[in-house]
């Protein structure tokens, strides 16, 4: 695994906000670089909208708000790009348990966006997608990973597609909330959220997904994403925060994650692993962070023969890296 590039969005975040959280991106053809993400005063918050920060011609921009109504916090923005197209999924609502989404577009590589519009018409739940990539598949379709969480449990569904966006589809993933706690969890619930997708064949889906068991689970389908097997736990450790997967154009496939197995455990390190049997297993190639501190929620995409992980850095900033996977079988 080589370093093509590292960088923070910004020098001096705090000249714009105390706080910052939940990255996503996306890259166009000429190497310029958009990535979405919350901030304000601290998550949650009244004053927390949805910011913008882009790579243009090898520099950055300043970082701008682009989305805000004060008194009604934002959260966990998507980019998807549609061809000229980007849509912008994000949250609002007081709490995650009452948050629901919002879509905007822009045709002009984010410089301007159309006034915001629920994601569904008035149903005010979590739609569509919670905090990884939208996977647009062979046949043309977009799924989407998305999650429900309440006081007893997490759930987590995939969202179907067949019309860019119009209109979308559930297709939920069992979770068995009876599993026992050996953890030592710190709260009631059980559950899995966030799913990250890729494709293996025409009709072979899969997905992992954040848990409160101390280890990433894994859920599959085989008849296009229409149903999905219950989800299951993987050999690989989780602490409870967000994960991020992307596949190779060599069909390895590339995870970002924090390698601690221990429900609300450290988010440091943040991590690299890959494998090449479909993610049956994962070898830790690279640390994208040792220090002590919360390096979190990464994102990736695959990006020619490299990929772009963006990911928080303390609450404070965000980090951009531009990786080149070493070639399979070094």
């Amino acid at each position: 695994m080589e370093w093509i590039s590292k960088a923070f969005i910004s020098e001096q975040p705090e000249a714009s906000f105390a706080a910052c959280h939940a990255a996503s991106c996306i890259k166009d053809e000429h190497g310029n670089i958009m990535i979405a993400y919350f901030a304000g005063s601290r998550e949650g918050a009244q004053d927390v909208g949805i910011w913008l920060s882009s790579r243009l011609d090898g520099v950055w921009q300043a970082p701008r708000r682009i989305k805000y109504i004060y008194g009604l916090p934002h959260w966990n923005p998507i980019l998807h790009r549609d061809g000229d197209r980007v849509l912008l999924y994000y949250k609002v609502g007081h709490s995650v348990r009452s948050w629901y989404t919002m879509v905007s577009e822009s045709y002009d590589f984010g410089k301007s966006w159309t006034e915001s519009r629920e994601a569904i018409l008035g149903d005010h739940k979590s739609r569509v997608v919670t905090k990884n990539k939208i996977l647009v598949t062979e046949d043309g379709r977009w799924l989407a990973g998305n999650s429900l969480e309440s006081e007893v449990a997490w759930d987590s569904s995939i969202e179907i597609s067949c019309d860019g966006g119009q209109m979308w589809e559930e297709h939920p993933i069992f979770f068995d909330h009876s599993v026992p706690d050996t953890t030592g969890r710190e709260k009631n619930y059980t559950g899995v959220i966030q799913p990250a997708l890729w494709q293996s064949s025409a009709q072979e889906f899969h997905c992992v997904l954040r848990s409160t068991e101390g280890r990433i689970y894994r859920s599959d389908s085989t008849d296009g994403g229409r149903s999905w097997c219950e989800a299951y736990p993987t050999d690989m450790p989780n602490n409870n925060s967000g994960i991020t997967v992307a596949r190779l154009k060599d069909g390895r496939l590339l995870l970002v994650y924090n390698p601690i197995g221990k429900n609300w455990g450290a988010r440091t390190p943040l991590s690299v692993a890959l494998s090449e049997d479909n993610g049956k297993t994962f070898a830790r190639v690279l640390d994208l962070e040792t220090a002590p501190g919360e390096y979190s929620y990464p994102y990736v995409i695959e990006d020619g023969d490299g990929v772009c992980v963006v990911y928080t850095w303390n609450r404070k900033n965000i980090v951009c890296c531009e990786l080149q996977p070493s070639d399979k079988g070094d």
